[in-house]
């Protein structure tokens, strides 16, 4: 089948050849086949909106060799494929590192051949991806792509409107707890930033996927990276604290327990939303009537 007019990304496992010398191979198979299995029943397969209804998958097309995890995206001619994609890949990644394992990434635009019943695979730009995800000296995922794809993604992700923002209501009481009016879209909620991206001398569009992580998953990261050459512990630990020195980094609230803070990353057809304890994870918010609405 050959898909055009599609996002591509390309993501690789850092370290993986030290999983391969610190673990069995029988341990890191059991490890990685859960990771593969949740992003299989979660990620790539026909999710479900969160009243339980059939909605589109994330990916046209998701592709698994040994560490390296190739994706495709349905036609970008509809805004709402590519705000799918980019938040699909945002909680890939942090998906990933719940089981260890940490991923880096990036992102273009092209055409692609996969042949699944001779499993060929045929891209110029996905050949180009591997050079660019290669050379990135951090744990994240840029975004490689000419000004028209560029502009094509900023609209699709934050619009062209003015001013937009986001309401949270208590539903049971119908009472406004909370509105944000956004003018800029430089904040630490946006899903994708403009950074100096280690190594390379361009600034260029991220994944900004350490927004809505939990406090544990982060200090996880830490760890796992600390092993990896080059300084890419550091490189990150500097996105990560860039993002945080921004406006916008959650709602906090005294009388919502267990619910301390609501992250809310938006995109003009969709939404991550986190609900966060006082430690900073995500916790459940069963009997909480909360709703997020977008101005």
């Amino acid at each position: 089948m050959k898909y055009q007019n599609r996002l591509l990304a390309f993501f690789d496992i850092l370290g993986f050849k030290k999983h391969l010398h610190d673990e069995t191979l029988d341990d890191l198979y059991l490890k990685y086949s859960c990771f593969i299995d949740k992003a299989n029943r979660d990620i790539f397969g026909d999710v479900k909106t969160i009243y339980g209804e059939a909605t589109v998958s994330n990916f046209n097309k998701s592709i698994i060799f040994s560490d390296s995890i190739l994706l495709i995206s349905y036609d970008i001619d509809d805004i709402s494929n590519i705000n799918k994609f980019l938040l699909s890949c945002i909680t890939l990644m942090q998906e990933a590192i719940k089981y260890g394992f940490v991923l880096r990434g990036a992102i273009g635009c092209g055409e692609a051949i996969y042949d699944e019943e001779k499993n060929i695979f045929l891209s110029k730009e996905f050949a180009e991806l591997y050079v660019k995800e290669c050379k990135q000296n951090w744990a994240g995922c840029g975004l490689f792509v000419d000004d028209a794809i560029k502009e094509k993604i900023l609209n699709a992700v934050f619009g062209n409107r003015e001013i937009n923002g986001y309401q949270i209501w208590n539903a049971a009481t119908n009472t406004l707890l909370k509105q944000k009016v956004f003018e800029s879209n430089i904040r630490a909620s946006s899903p994708i930033l403009e950074y100096l991206i280690p190594s390379f001398d361009d600034e260029y569009l991220c994944l900004n996927y350490l927004f809505t992580m939990d406090n544990r998953e982060i200090k996880k990261l830490w760890k796992l990276l600390e092993s990896e050459p080059k300084g890419k512990c550091c490189t990150t630990k500097k996105f990560h604290d860039d993002i945080f020195s921004l406006n916008d980094r959650g709602e906090s609230f005294e009388h919502l327990e267990p619910i301390h803070k609501i992250k809310v990353m938006m995109t003009e057809t969709g939404a991550k939303i986190k609900f966060e304890d006082r430690c900073g994870n995500g916790i459940d918010f069963k009997g909480q009537n909360i709703t997020v609405g977008f101005i």
